[in-house]
């Protein structure tokens, strides 16, 4: 087996934290804890990624335990959030921007038997660095979560159109190619 591929990794079982995490937030009665938790996944996710690449642990099961932590820890915290009237639904659109795009995109893609995979881009990094700083903004500092907000909407949109080039760039190379 080669080294550098495994079945499981530490990785994957820092990424796998993320799921307690939302637990915890679901549980957790000030926003104080709330920020605490979503800090602490935030934290999970750079570290992960982080031991990935420092170790060269990547795996294919890391390559679909991290982004569905990452999607069930985020839906978990805006689900709680909206319910306890703490974000609105617009709010919670212009948060998901790029979200809500991809995963359009990516079940449109595949209902046209087009193989798709996301691969990370620098675009959908910072959109999630600022989705995380835009909630824990929310939960600890008030006043900069507008500002927050509409950063992470520009940069999703942002990002939508980075994803949009690189995919159709793949479809085309992969048209040539066939």
């Amino acid at each position: 087996m080669n080294r550098n591929r495994r079945r499981f990794t530490w990785a994957d079982a820092i990424s796998l934290i993320r799921l307690p995490l939302a637990g915890a937030f679901v549980l957790a009665e000030t926003t104080v804890a709330q920020g605490i938790i979503v800090s602490a996944a935030a934290l999970t996710d750079f570290i992960d990624g982080w031991f990935a690449r420092r170790f060269r642990q990547t795996s294919r099961t890391g390559e679909i335990i991290d982004p569905i932590a990452d999607r069930l820890f985020v839906l978990t915290v805006i689900v709680t959030l909206v319910a306890r009237s703490q974000l609105r639904a617009w709010h919670v659109l212009l948060l998901m921007i790029r979200d809500v795009y991809n995963t359009l995109a990516f079940f449109i893609l595949r209902a046209r038997r087009k193989d798709v995979s996301f691969r990370a881009r620098r675009s959908g990094k910072i959109v999630t660095v600022l989705q995380i700083g835009t909630v824990v903004a929310l939960l600890l500092a008030p006043r900069a979560f507008y500002p927050l907000l509409t950063a992470t909407a520009v940069t999703g949109v942002w990002a939508i159109i980075d994803y949009t080039r690189a995919g159709l760039s793949d479809l085309r190379q992969a048209h040539t190619a066939g």
